[in-house]
């Protein structure tokens, strides 16, 4: 398997790359697409700042350096949709990123911008977003219609399901799943909550919930509702609530940033599950977090590295297990299941 790294700059390529990083995905935001059509485009899900790259020429010196080591560059063209209109000028950025700066592939989301690039270069390499939610083997279907080469899982799907999509959809395509960082409190292909102004409000609610009693016939019981909502874990509607939050902290909120005691970032993690993945085709392992520090990038690079050498050394899966969570160094967050973007892999 491949470890895929987020970048913002062509030193950040170098030094992942130098790493163990295999593959490496950025973004771009151009002066023209930051002031196109007399408003501010983004050309993809990450908003101009220090996510992506300003010019075509960086872009260029960074194709260089990582190609020159061996790996491959990936273009971010990953919003949901975009208007028809700007089609055309998304295809000439792309003819520009492949043409003259050799970029290897591009992630796309958007199905009709799918087709448009493909009519006008067939041989294009797409690697289909995880914001176009391919959740069942169906989806697969349909996107290697288009002449995709590699679908993107979602966060979340489980391994089983993800297992039977692959083999469904083929060994002609590749596949590639989260394993480290960022997670979503949604599906992420189907929400469009703002992350600007302050911030997402699924980061940051209100907590000003309340049960709402909801009459159950035949039953005079006052805690009926609270017994049928929370039976399984036998919790009131408040204790429900305080785990909801330690749960965004967690694993949504990366722990305000606080690393590890072993320095290593704090986050959503699929360590544990490495050996099922690559039992099942996965073929990429995808670090997040484009607009993250170096420091971030490079300790996720070194941990998954790592763990995949401890892996091809011949180690069982439940070696694997247990290497993963010292090499984590908190046993206690492991437990609780709130890093895990995998939970059932025993």
């Amino acid at each position: 398997m491949k470890i895929l790294a987020p970048v913002n700059s062509v030193h950040e390529a170098e030094t992942l790359v130098n790493l163990g990083a295999e593959e490496i995905y950025c973004g771009l935001s151009t002066r023209t697409w930051r002031k196109g059509l007399e408003q501010e485009l983004w050309l993809n899900r990450r908003e101009p700042g220090k996510a992506n790259l300003e010019s075509l020429e960086e872009l260029k010196e960074l194709a260089i350096v990582t190609q020159r080591a061996g790996a491959k560059v990936f273009l971010t063209l990953n919003q949901p949709g975009y208007a028809p209109e700007l089609y055309t000028d998304i295809l000439t950025t792309v003819r520009q990123a492949q043409e003259y700066c050799g970029v290897d592939a591009f992630i796309v989301a958007d199905p009709g911008l799918i087709c448009f690039l493909k009519e006008a270069l067939p041989a294009v390499v797409i690697h289909v977003s995880s914001l176009a939610a391919v959740l069942n083997s169906a989806a697969v279907s349909f996107f290697s219609q288009l002449g995709i080469r590699r679908i993107i899982f979602p966060r979340y799907v489980e391994m089983e399901t993800m297992k039977s999509i692959i083999e469904r959809g083929g060994a002609h395509l590749e596949y590639e799943a989260f394993v480290l960082n960022d997670g979503c409190v949604f599906e992420e292909g189907y929400c469009h909550v703002s992350h600007a102004f302050g911030g997402a409000f699924c980061h940051n609610p209100a907590w000003v919930y309340k049960p709402i009693r909801i009459e159950e016939e035949g039953s005079d019981d006052q805690n009926s509702q609270r017994e049928r909502l929370f039976r399984v874990n036998m919790e009131t509607f408040r204790e429900h609530l305080d785990e909801y939050r330690r749960w965004l902290w967690i694993g949504i909120k990366n722990f305000g940033g606080v690393p590890s005691p072993k320095g290593d970032p704090l986050g959503m993690c699929g360590l544990c599950a490495l050996t099922q993945l690559k039992e099942i085709g996965v073929m990429s392992l995808k670090i997040v977090g484009r607009e993250a520090s170096l420091k971030k990038k490079a300790a996720s690079v070194k941990l998954v590295r790592g763990m995949l050498d401890f892996i091809e050394a011949g180690h069982s899966p439940e070696e694997v297990r247990l290497q993963a969570k010292s090499v984590r160094g908190v046993n206690g967050l492991c437990e609780s299941g709130y890093m895990c973007y995998y939970r059932r892999t025993e």
